[in-house]
């Protein structure tokens, strides 16, 4: 009896520090990484990480009880990490691409956008009610989007078909396309309700530089998500997805 004791206490205490390891690997905060664009997620005067889809995301996590840390970081350096997955690492904000979920995993929908305008020239011309489609079929418009970024299916859609001649993909932020298209580089961009006024802000340039172009046929259903690497195992996708159900409420 006395050696039966005396071995289980040696098991125990060998596998103590399996134990302590675990507990210590399940309490680490998961990496919340984003970019600064504003109003979606950015840090405010506070020093808190806040916005559109920063709020619903630090609702989320709190109520599937995962702690996280946040983390800056520019959009494609978010998207390599994701796609290399050498860590458990999350994002909130993204569009659902095929190619994104290929190499990610993604949440269900934590927030819906309006629908996404055109920053044009004030030179460019246009005819008033026209359509994303016919406007971007033009053999005469050039289009800047920002580089890696997603317009949602519709758009995409429609800007794959356009020659490369016409379209311009810019690493540069999204402020310094609208200065680029307010000295005549291109002839628009596409870019959201929520953020058109701010992108002109901080190009320093006010609303009257631009015609503001809001196409009659894109829809105001696309939905951004919160993406995530393969390293974060399917549980904790299970508890944000039933967190996102009991905290969001996705407006029409």
């Amino acid at each position: 009896m006395r050696w039966f004791l005396i071995k289980t206490v040696v098991a125990f205490l060998g596998l103590l520090p399996l134990y302590n390891l675990a507990m210590a690997q399940a309490l680490e905060p998961l990496r919340l990484m984003y970019y600064e664009r504003k109003p979606f997620n950015y840090m405010d005067n506070g020093g808190n990480v806040v916005g559109l889809t920063a709020d619903p995301a630090t609702k989320i996590f709190a109520a599937a009880k995962i702690p996280i840390a946040w983390q800056v970081r520019s959009a494609n350096a978010i998207l390599d990490a994701l796609q290399n997955n050498t860590a458990a690492i999350c994002s909130p904000g993204w569009y659902y691409s095929a190619e994104r979920a290929s190499y990610a995993q993604y949440t269900q929908p934590i927030y819906r956008e309006k629908p996404l305008v055109g920053l044009a020239n004030v030179n460019f011309k246009y005819q008033m009610g026209t359509t994303a489609k016919d406007l971007l079929g033009r053999s005469d418009v050039r289009l800047m989007i920002k580089q890696n970024f997603l317009y949602g299916p519709y758009l995409d859609n429609i800007i794959a078909k356009m020659p490369v001649t016409q379209l311009i993909s810019e690493a540069a932020e999204v402020s310094d396309i609208v200065r680029l298209i307010h000295k005549g580089r291109a002839d628009l961009s596409i870019v959201t309700q929520e953020e058109v006024e701010l992108y002109v802000a901080n190009a320093q340039l006010k609303m009257t530089d631009f015609n503001i172009l809001k196409f009659t046929d894109i829809p105001a259903v696309e939905m951004r998500y919160i993406l995530c690497s393969k390293k974060v195992p399917p549980a904790t996708i299970d508890a944000l997805n039933a967190a996102i159900a009991k905290t969001v409420q996705l407006g029409r």
